[in-house]
């Protein structure tokens, strides 16, 4: 099984090393396309991290505000300096100074309203900053889910490859087809999707046995003319229990898959094996 980064040279295995490239005295898999390396995740994980603790700075920062109640916090404070007001425009005959008492109370007023007025911009501010952190880690959150989905359906393709023996140059193109082919399910598994030019619900290395057919240059001659482990002879990739039309393979979910994306191929492999479609059971041949 290939890995993305190697410590060593001498570690990546025989045929290859020109997939490698040294970086930071570490070999990184950099000769297929659309792979992220385990250094690209450690940097979009790193980022989050970022992202999570920042956040948390402004959640702190907000717990010293919650309860608070501007409205009433500028009630109080207008009532409190009226009354101030009113105390020091009393003359000594008890009247009041109306003249006297006007400008006090706008002053006060004004005063005591600034700082609830320079609190509430700055929580505004810190709530804005906090939405915007949480949708920025939102969305790492889903760049981190997709590189990781893409990194191993890379790595299944890759490992399908080597096990098919493809052709160690062909890899990189084995690997950008396949990121156009595959998904993962939610359970976990590694297959072809709806509508994507394959027939829908094959593992990577089934999907290899009808590619070597339509693809040959990525195999050795002796592997693409029939005598390697996924080889024409006796009927394509469709012999045997490869064919989910014969006896030892018979298969009928295998055999819609095959009917729903292509009708005259589905109808060619069952003849292979003396079948047709709309057969309940296989033919004795």
């Amino acid at each position: 099984m290939l890995k993305t980064l190697y410590d060593t040279k001498e570690e990546i295995p025989e045929g290859f090393g020109t997939l490698y490239t040294e970086k930071n005295g570490k070999w990184e898999l950099t000769g297929v396309t659309g792979v992220k390396t385990q250094a690209d995740i450690d940097r979009v994980t790193e980022a989050l991290r970022k992202e999570k603790a920042d956040h948390k700075v402004v959640k702190d920062a907000l717990k010293g505000y919650e309860g608070v109640d501007v409205e009433v916090y500028h009630s109080q404070a207008t009532e409190l300096e009226e009354t101030k007001a009113q105390l020091d425009a009393i003359k000594k005959d008890g009247t009041i100074d109306e003249a006297k008492l006007e400008p006090i109370i706008q002053a006060r007023v004004k005063q005591m309203v600034a700082p609830v007025e320079r609190d509430k911009t700055v929580l505004q501010k810190q709530l804005e900053a906090a939405k915007a952190a949480t949708a920025a880690k939102d969305a790492e959150t889903v760049e981190l889910r997709q590189t990781i989905v893409s990194g191993d359906i890379a790595r299944a393709i890759r490992d399908a490859a080597v096990i098919a023996k493809v052709l160690p140059s062909a890899i990189g193109d084995v690997a950008m087809r396949g990121q156009t082919v595959f998904e993962r399910t939610e359970d976990g598994r590694i297959i072809t999707k709806d509508n994507s030019g394959a027939v829908a619900g094959l593992t990577p290395t089934e999907w290899l046995k009808d590619e070597i057919e339509k693809s040959p240059h990525w195999w050795p001659p002796s592997v693409g003319g029939g005598s390697g482990p996924l080889g024409k002879s006796g009927g394509g990739a469709y012999h045997g229990a490869n064919n989910p039309f014969s006896k030892a393979g018979w298969n009928v979910t295998k055999q819609g898959l095959l009917v729903k994306a292509d009708p005259a191929k589905a109808a060619d492999i069952a003849a292979l094996v003396g079948s047709k479609i709309g057969d309940t059971k296989p033919q004795a041949v």
